[in-house]
């Protein structure tokens, strides 16, 4: 079986955890002996130092059924219309006039889209391939101009839609059609939780037949030492990580943990990553008179967010709308007790967590002070979150998509 892979990221270049799924699900690919041809935006913006052999070191990706495809674009993970206009000016004005006048990107972030589409169209003639699998709306254009050049079929991986992003509100129509239109053009739709299977049928108007749950598992753990001396001293510590956006939830932990420090003084409060929200975040910290109480470390990488983990006495995802949501599963790996908002797919398939309305700040507000306070409740999500995590393997997501890839070729035979 070979599949053209169409994402945005793959570590270590990477924006979020869709990145993390995209590496894991193609790894587990490989290793189930499939031949992936990924391909991926890979603009000015990034380094390419030594990309390949970070890639194929340690056999993570064995040569012969991996490789790696880089398209020229000022495309990138998590791009809006918004952020990509302001980044491509800024880029530009760092150019010399020669060097500018060679820089061929579009002059917004639909157009460029479709100049990717293109670029990758002439990938997928030179590619030989039974199947293509695109993740996430970006990737559709070009997706679909792949399948009309060649004739494969098409499985479109949907971890995020423009509702979940924007909490429903300030939908952009243009991302929200190009959705809609990658959805409807596949063969088959895979989706990371019943969460969103439930929202494409209803706001994309994609029938159920045509939709396949395929839940994210954990990635694999590694052993972490911190000393979190300086930072813990004899407080607890609350976890937040993440983008600090409407969608994940950050003014309702922030609100909860005033609830918490009129219980208990000697807490402290974590908020890990960038957004839109962080200003007002740190504002709003301040109000409430908790400057001293939170802590804002701003982007984190892959071994601080370990780091955190492991010294982290609770981890709180409080997200307003979660497709899935891969970063309570870290939390839980490290054996540190997770509370999860209802609203996350990830609800869906963990037990040993708990699970609050999002909106719900007292009951939030309890639930952290409860794992704080209650040595047998924070011994048993623990041990058991940690187990029932370390089982969530990446093979199993891997063959529910061979078994798709399977399901698309018998339609498109006949069979």
């Amino acid at each position: 079986m070979k599949v053209l892979m169409l994402g945005w990221e793959l570590p270590p270049f990477f924006a979020g955890g869709v990145g993390m799924v995209c590496y894991n699900l193609t790894k587990a690919l490989v290793e189930q002996g499939v031949e992936v041809t990924y391909v991926m935006p890979f603009g000015p913006r990034m380094i390419r130092s030594d990309y390949m052999k970070i890639l194929v070191a340690d056999h993570l990706f064995p040569r012969l059924r991996f490789q790696l495809k880089e398209v020229d674009t000022f495309l990138g993970a998590y791009e809006t219309p918004e952020s990509y206009s302001g980044e491509l000016k800024s880029y530009l004005a760092s150019l010399s006039p020669a060097d500018r006048a060679k820089a061929l990107y579009g002059p917004n972030v639909f157009q460029e889209a479709f100049l990717f589409a293109l670029k990758v169209r002439k990938i997928a003639l030179q590619e030989q391939f039974d199947v293509i699998h695109a993740h996430d709306h970006w990737t559709f254009p070009a997706a679909i101009q792949a399948k009309k050049a060649t004739g494969k079929p098409l499985v479109v991986h949907v971890h995020i839609t423009e509702f979940d992003k924007s909490g429903g509100m300030s939908v952009n129509q243009k991302v929200y059609d190009m959705e809609r239109e990658g959805m409807h053009a596949a063969d088959l739709v895979i989706v990371v939780s019943n969460l969103i299977k439930h929202r494409i049928m209803n706001d994309y108007g994609v029938p159920e037949w045509k939709i396949r749950v395929v839940h994210n598992a954990a990635e694999a753990v590694q052993d972490v030492y911190h000393d979190a001396s300086k930072i813990k001293e004899s407080d607890k510590i609350v976890l937040f990580i993440g983008r600090i956006t409407l969608q994940k939830g950050p003014d309702y932990f922030v609100e909860a943990a005033k609830k918490v420090l009129e219980k208990d003084q000697d807490v402290k409060f974590i908020m890990a990553g960038t957004g839109d929200m962080l200003p007002r975040m740190i504002e709003r910290v301040a109000e409430l008179g908790m400057a001293d109480k939170f802590i804002f470390p701003g982007f984190v990488t892959r071994d601080e967010v370990a780091k955190l983990n492991k010294i982290a006495d609770v981890f709180v995802m409080p997200s307003v709308s979660e497709p899935f949501g891969i970063v309570p599963l870290e939390a839980m790996a490290q054996e540190t007790p997770a509370i999860i908002s209802k609203q996350s797919g990830v609800s869906e398939v963990l037990e040993h967590v708990l699970k609050v309305d999002f909106w719900d700040i007292n009951d939030m507000a309890n639930k952290i002070l409860a794992v704080l306070h209650y040595s047998s409740l924070n011994d048993e999500l623990k041990q058991h979150g940690s187990f029932e995590v370390r089982n969530m393997t990446w093979d199993k997501p891997a063959a529910q998509c061979i078994n798709v890839y399977g399901e698309m070729l018998r339609m498109k035979r006949g069979g």
